[in-house]
């Protein structure tokens, strides 16, 4: 902070005498702006517009005296830490010290001790500043992070590391999983530039994103062209096969609008169970809220055995939904490491003119 950039408001109803002040501040040979004003409530309008650095400030004035007119400036959150000086003939310093000034000048005023005075009050309305922006500083990387732990923590960890500092691992018994993935990612991604891998990328889950927390669900993480999410954690919620099922129609509808207006086509698979879930916190510096069990890995299974544009679920979430959706029955298949399992298909339950309303609301495009 340069002086030149410093702006004191003098506060007198005697011109003269704001003259004279200038006169001896300016033998310091330090460019400050000067802001004038004959009364205390002008004073605080002043003050409140013009952000000054310091204010010296004639305690007897009419309309509204120096006192009073600091007293109010100390309850305007805005301008309540602009340093005050107080200049008086009067000799009653703890008054002026317990209305909020910093310092006190006598009247008559002599230079030396105006300047001396004025010096100190500068040094510390410029620390005060670099303090403020510092704070500033803080405050939006503090954003930045709180944005970021967003991203990568449910909202409920978050809460709880901020409370206690720890989050423990819990067994949630009624979870649906859903794994979807991109088909042909890394035959695609030879002919592009990273530059435009990223941003398909980025628009696809960030509306994925949009979509899954409409359907009061989880993003659990993106690995590659994978997306995890889940819904019953962590908080319950009795609908979770149902939640997951709805996002999942709308993950395939807003890739069949997307494929509409995009030169790049894509077609996903969809892999979804129903089941118990452990959930908790991976990592001791950089956290990572994951989910394990069986069923979370009877999921990614059901995933790699799906057809491209389709949503292949178990029977555990077929038995949950299967009044809230119209399936297709698949062939019993066998699943890597597992025994054999009923796997239904979800059928679009969207007409085009629903689908068209489904896909705005999110303000995908």
């Amino acid at each position: 902070m340069t002086p030149s950039s410093l702006k004191i408001l003098l506060v007198d109803d005697m011109a003269i005498i704001i003259d004279i002040i200038i006169l001896h501040l300016e033998t310091m040979g330090q460019k400050y702006t000067y802001i004038r004003a004959s009364n205390g409530r002008d004073a605080c309008k002043i003050a409140q517009q013009s952000k000054p650095d310091l204010i010296l400030m004639d305690w007897e004035m009419p309309k509204m005296n120096g006192i009073d007119a600091l007293r109010l400036m100390k309850k305007n959150e805005s301008i309540k830490h602009i340093p005050v000086i107080i200049m008086s003939s009067s000799t009653d310093l703890k008054k002026a010290l317990e209305a909020g000034a910093i310092d006190y000048i006598k009247k008559p005023i002599d230079p030396t001790e105006l300047i001396a005075r004025v010096q100190t009050a500068m040094g510390i309305a410029q620390s005060f500043k670099a303090l403020m922006q510092k704070q500033r500083e803080l405050e939006l990387e503090q954003l930045k992070v709180e944005k970021l732990l967003k991203g990568l923590l449910p909202p409920k960890i978050i809460e709880e590391l901020r409370e206690t500092g720890i989050s423990k691992p819990i067994r949630y018994k009624n979870a649906t999983v859903m794994f979807t993935d991109l088909v042909g990612f890394t035959a695609k991604t030879t002919t592009m530039s990273p530059r435009r891998l990223i941003n398909e990328l980025n628009d696809i889950f960030s509306s994925f994103d949009k979509i899954i927390t409409k359907n009061r669900c989880t993003r659990i993480k993106t690995i590659g062209d994978a997306y995890l999410a889940v819904s019953g954690l962590p908080e319950e919620d009795e609908n979770h096969a149902k939640n997951i099922i709805q996002a999942a129609i709308e993950f395939r509808q807003f890739i069949l609008e997307r494929n509409v207006l995009n030169l790049i086509k894509w077609e996903i698979t969809t892999g979804i169970n129903s089941g118990e879930v452990v959930g908790g916190l991976i990592g001791l510096e950089n956290y990572l809220f994951d989910i394990f069990g069986k069923d979370v890995n009877t999921a990614s299974r059901i995933q790699h055995q799906c057809a491209p544009m389709n949503i292949a679920v178990s029977s555990s979430s077929y038995e949950l939904t299967s009044e809230d959706f119209i399936f297709q029955n698949q062939e019993t298949v066998n699943l890597k490491g597992m025994n054999k399992i009923e796997i239904y298909n979800v059928m679009n339950v969207y007409s085009n003119i629903e689908l068209s309303k489904v896909c705005t609301s999110f303000d995908l495009y």
